[in-house]
Order: structure tokens, then sequence, then C-alpha cells
């Protein structure tokens, strides 16, 4: 009975022992490659030494919908470690990538630089090698106090072994190109400052319009602009096709676009609040109107621009010629009055029919304090031709 005893107790300390050796300490963490918090690179949610593949619901930067095979790394402006944004798994919708305070400090536009993980993995010792033949590059604004929920997509052509070269000669044109329209899914970006740009493209045919976008810093609007073809009224394109022989192809913009007309796809409201009783809001039915960077309220001698977006026509590639728009209403919150005819003249203007390229002045004065506040359009006229393109 005592050598039972014994060898049950012998048998309880090897257990114990066994237990105590088995768990793990705080250096083994993260070595299942299944633990979100494991630091190999090749955890696919790892958000240690590696991007981060997590979609981030609530604290994103932007968010990203990817259409191709590819698992993905973005990085804000330029292909250097401490510019890297996070991971964009294959196939993921509305993916949140992660906020880096540093990087999204404030508000601004750049290009989101795309490479696909084989090409950051093989070139991580020196990622500057892959500048001219990203995966593909994605203009992104950036709101710091306002809204970021439009979702920028990579197209599903990317990725083949066909060569498609981009030359943007200009020092101040950045170009997007989509396909099938000018509202169609992007599939790269030409910066300015960048003479060449090589995207793979799979077998196929391709309809590339150029869209040319920029933030307005002085303004405060996201400028989204593009040539329209001598002659007609739609967006400028080209066609090209790859397979069967056609390995590669090459798009000079400068020689292409240099003498075509600009267009936008909107209109521009500029507001100048000469009133005496501070800051008002432009407001259409319940919607606030908002600049790019996300303000609301327009403070005496400092005029602010809202942008006003044409519905898209037809087949994509071109927008509406005009919009009637309805109960624009100017003034502090809660104390707005409708717009009327002129400064002269208080018909109220219940409906208004808006024109692409057009910029209307809306001039607001008196005092909501007084209940002599008045808003009027008190000019309109083209937008600028130099806010419309950019130099060659």
């Amino acid at each position: 009975m005592k050598i039972l005893k014994k060898i049950v107790l012998i048998m309880f300390v090897l257990a114990a022992v066994m237990m105590v050796v088995s768990c793990p300490t705080d250096s083994d963490k993260g070595k299942d490659p299944n633990d979100p918090n494991n630091p190999n690179p090749n955890n696919p949610n790892n958000p240690g030494n590696g991007p981060d593949f997590t979609s981030h619901t609530t604290d994103y930067s932007i968010l990203v919908r990817n259409n191709t095979n590819e698992r993905l790394i973005a990085f804000k402006g330029d292909l250097v470690a401490d510019k890297m944004i996070g991971g964009i798994p294959a196939h993921a919708t509305n993916h949140g990538l992660p906020k880096d305070l540093t990087l999204f400090a404030e508000t601004n536009d750049f290009p989101m630089i795309v490479l696909t993980e084989k090409q950051y993995n093989d070139n991580k010792s020196n990622l500057l090698s892959q500048k001219n033949t990203p995966f593909t590059r994605v203009y992104v604004f950036y709101n710091k106090t306002g809204d970021n929920s439009s979702v920028y997509e990579i197209a599903d052509g990317l990725g083949g072994t066909n060569t498609f070269e981009i030359i943007n000669a200009s020092n101040s044109i950045n170009v997007e190109l989509r396909i099938n329209g000018v509202a169609g899914e992007t599939i790269g970006y030409a910066p300015a400052g960048i003479l060449n740009t090589t995207l793979r493209l799979q077998d196929g045919n391709y309809n590339i319009f150029p869209v040319f976008k920029r933030y307005n810093r002085t303004r405060d609007v996201v400028e989204t602009v593009y040539p329209k073809g001598t002659g007609s009224n739609y967006a400028w394109f080209q066609s090209y096709s790859f397979g069967e022989g056609t390995t590669s192809a090459t798009m000079n913009l400068k020689t292409l676009l240099q003498s075509t007309v600009f267009t936008s796809g909107a209109a521009w409201v500029y507001v100048n609040n000469q009133t005496s009783s501070g800051g008002i809001r432009f407001v259409e039915g319940t919607n606030v109107h908002r600049t790019a960077s996300g303000l609301e309220n327009i403070m005496s001698g400092n005029p602010k621009t809202f942008q006003i977006n044409m519905p898209k026509a037809g087949d994509g590639n071109k927008y509406v010629d005009s919009v009637e728009v309805a109960n624009w209403k100017f003034g502090p919150s809660g104390y707005e009055v409708a717009l009327v005819t002129s400064a002269t003249d208080d018909t109220a203007v219940t409906t208004l029919t808006i024109e692409r390229d057009k910029m209307y002045t809306v001039t607001v004065t008196g005092s909501h304090n007084d209940g002599n506040l008045k808003a009027y359009i008190s000019n309109t006229t083209q937008i600028p031709a130099n806010e419309l393109g950019g130099t060659w």
C-alpha cells in the first residue's frame, strides 16, 4: 500500500513539473503561427515587425477595396519603411488601414504606393528600387478632422505580365488612370515629378481615361478634372489590348494631352461671408456642406469654396452638363435664410440650375441678430482655366 502511495505521489509530481515546463513564458508568446500576436512576418495578422493586415473598423486612416488576387502593402507617398501604412488582403472589401498618428498628422493628399507582398519581401533592404515599377499607385485624400469614408479601389486587371509605361513630364499635373470611364476603377496614378511609371497588366482590353486630381489647399477642395476630346462632348480616352503577342504599350501624357481642353465633373460654390454676426453655414435641405478638410462655418473675411459634384451621364465617360438644386440656405446654425434673387430683390430662389465648370459666388450680408440676414448669388463665372489643369 505504501509503495502504491509513493507511485501515485511521484506521478503527481511529474505531472506538475510537466505542466510548469509546458506553460509558455513571455518570451514564447506569439510563436504559434495562428496567434495574432506572433511577430513572425509570415503571420497574416501580424501587428509586430511586418505590415499589419488587420482591418481596422473604427480608428482607420483610409478604406481600400482590393479587387486582385494579391496580398498588398501600402505606403504613404514614398517607398521607405517609416512610410508604410499597412497590408491589404487579397479581395478585401472596405479594408480599414491602420492610422499611424505620425503619418496621418494633417489633412493632405498623397500618392498611395502599393507593392505586392512578394515585391516587399524581395526588396525590403532597398524598397526604392521599386519606385518606377510599383504594383500600382492610387491618389488618396486624407481628412484629419472630417470624413474618410471614401473607398479607394484597386482594379482587378493589375498583376499580369504585360508592361504599361506611363510618361508624365509635368511638374504640376497628377494623373490618375481609370478604366471604362472617368468614374471607373483606378489602375494607376502617375504623380507630377515622376517621369516614368510602369504597371503590369493582365491580358485583355482596356479603355483608359486620364483624370487629374489634386487637393487645392487654398480653396480647401479636392479638384477632379479630365481632358475632353476635341470636337466631342465626352472624356478623352485611348484603347489598349494585351495578348496574342502584344506585351507592352506606352502612354505619353504630355504628347497626347497638351492641346486638349480640360473640364471638371463639378460646379463650385464660393461663399463670401460679409455679415457682422460671426460664422455662417451652407445648408442644402438637411445636408450641411463642408469643405474638404471638414469645416462647416465660413468666417467673415475668409471665403470658402464648396464643390457640387455632377451625376454621371450615360456610360460613365462624362458628367451631366447641369443639375437642378433646391433649398439652399445660408446663415448661422438654426438661423439660416433662403437664397434670394439679388441684393435688391428678395424673391426667394426655391430651385436653381447649376452648370458644370461654373463658379457661383454667394454673398451673405446683414446679421441674424438684427433680422436682416440676406444671401444671394452675386456673380457667376467659369471656373478659372488655371484651376482646371496645370503646366506640362
